[in-house]
């Protein structure tokens, strides 16, 4: 297992997982704190129902790291020990930018669906884990968004684990020319391709993925 491999199976909180991406992924973050990082975002503000925002502990955005940054990338914390999809399907609606947007909506931030990026924290003591999430349109435009995850946990299989830092290392690294937007989201979304709770658990089945 490759140095990076291993670090990434030690990932269990947010602020693990940032030093990762700056120490292995170049991102430009240029502190150590993770709340100096990250600003609030409250779940009942947002209009969340409270049923849903009873399973969410704690939502906090990455301060932009670039001038013109036009992707969001938000840090959920979950209660239960499984992702709620539902949950993370009810936040992506209240951030989304909507196609009929009205006055007062269109004051309060929202971003395109493709311009997303959620890092959930859910699971049980040391059981805790990281997902990262992202919602692309159906493929027929009328569908819910399709949900393509990208995860590890601690007992994943060492195919798996290489698998996940080799994307990672390879789609998210940050780009020479981050204001090439366009190459950038492409770059970045390719990362997804499996959907929840998908894994890859064959060789064979890794060489049709890359």
């Amino acid at each position: 297992m490759s140095s990076s491999a291993d670090k990434l199976r030690r990932i269990k909180r947010f602020d693990q997982l940032v030093a990762y991406l700056r120490d292995e992924l170049d991102w430009p973050i240029e502190r150590d704190d993770f709340e100096d990082l990250t600003f609030d975002w409250d779940a009942n503000e947002l209009g969340i129902d409270l049923k849903t925002a009873a399973r969410i502990q704690d939502i906090k955005q990455l301060r932009p790291m670039a001038s013109g940054q036009e992707w969001g990338i938000f840090f959920v914390k979950f209660e239960p020990k499984r992702l709620p999809v539902v949950a993370l399907r009810r936040l992506l609606n209240k951030l989304v930018l909507k196609k009929r947007q009205t006055a007062r909506a269109a004051d309060a931030a929202s971003w395109s669906l493709h311009d997303l990026l959620f890092v959930s924290e859910f699971g049980e003591g040391e059981d805790r884990q990281i997902t990262l999430a992202h919602f692309s349109e159906s493929s027929n435009g009328h569908d819910i968004p399709t949900l393509k995850v990208l995860d590890w946990a601690e007992l994943d299989t060492q195919l798996n684990l290489d698998h996940v830092d080799r994307l990672l290392h390879d789609r998210l690294r940050w780009p020479a020319e981050p204001s090439n937007l366009d190459a950038w989201r492409k770059q970045w979304s390719s990362a997804f391709v499996l959907r929840h709770r998908h894994v890859i658990s064959t060789a064979q089945e890794l060489a049709a993925r890359l």
